[in-house]
């Protein structure tokens, strides 16, 4: 397991309206939606052909970390473009050429890209079963923030779907399906020494950041890795024990729920 990392502030989320544009939006779910932090609120196309996101920056920004809450892309690939004038043509740099990921996809420059005011995700090779592209939140930001000290070499993971299930006397089943495909992750550090370990300052950070289980941000479980997830705190405090006389904390732990994209 590799350095895990999050992002919640984005410069997506402060952008005014007019400074998203999608080609052939659907005024049904405007652009604007993917601003709101409910992944269940999309933004949808009326078509497949050629479609571009294009962001203006209110200032240059050389952007490190990018996001997209695939709801139905299948395959293909997208481009990251940077450009140096609003016709978004101008002074072009396609900064990665990235592989859908079912349900969410990220990118992480390495090294720091040229400060741009306008970029653009290119999803003209992108493919969809659907007649559209639905995507439920886009973040832009100069970085992601990391938790340097690495969880215990154990993870707990589950995944399911949410379901109310009524049953007759008779054993007849009613099922209301309610949401899908949810993963949880329980991340666990038995011991680390304060000395040598800034976490416990670090998901203090996290939990301030997002105020508790309040918020949902974006999880990457290994940066190095293609797996992401847009995700809650489960957990209404942290929880870990100092013992006294040592300079060691013990049983830190961090439970994280996927965010609900939206009824089935």
């Amino acid at each position: 397991m590799g350095v895990s990392a999050y992002l919640y502030q984005d410069y997506v989320k402060s952008l005014a309206g007019a400074s998203i544009f999608i080609t052939d939006e659907d005024a049904n779910y405007p652009t604007e939606n993917l601003q709101d932090e409910q992944i269940a609120l999309v933004c949808r196309t009326s078509a497949k052909v050629g479609i571009k996101l294009q962001f203006t920056l209110a200032a240059g920004a050389a952007l490190k970390a990018f996001y997209i809450g695939n709801h139905n892309f299948s395959g293909g690939t997208f481009d990251i473009n940077s450009y140096t004038a609003n016709d978004f043509s101008t002074g072009k740099v396609t900064v990665e050429t990235k592989t859908i990921r079912a349900l969410d996809v990220y990118h992480y420059e390495s090294s720091v890209p040229a400060s741009r005011t306008y970029w653009e995700f290119d999803f003209t090779n992108a493919t969809s079963a659907d007649s559209y592209f639905s995507i439920g939140r886009a973040m832009l930001y100069t970085d992601w923030v990391t938790l340097t000290s690495i969880e215990d070499y154990e993870r707990s993971r589950s995944y399911g779907f949410r379901n109310i299930i009524n049953e007759t006397d008779h054993g007849v089943r009613w099922v209301h399906r309610m949401t899908e495909k949810r993963e949880r992750f329980g991340l666990v550090w038995k011991a680390r020494k304060q000395a040598t370990s800034a976490l416990p300052t670090e998901l203090r950070t996290l939990y301030n950041t997002v105020y508790g289980d309040a918020y949902p941000f974006l999880f990457v479980p290994d940066i190095t890795l293609t797996d992401c997830h847009y995700v809650y705190i489960e957990d209404n405090e942290l929880r870990w024990t100092d013992v006294f006389g040592s300079d060691t904390v013990f049983n830190i732990n961090l439970n994280l729920i996927e965010a609900v994209r939206g009824k089935l």
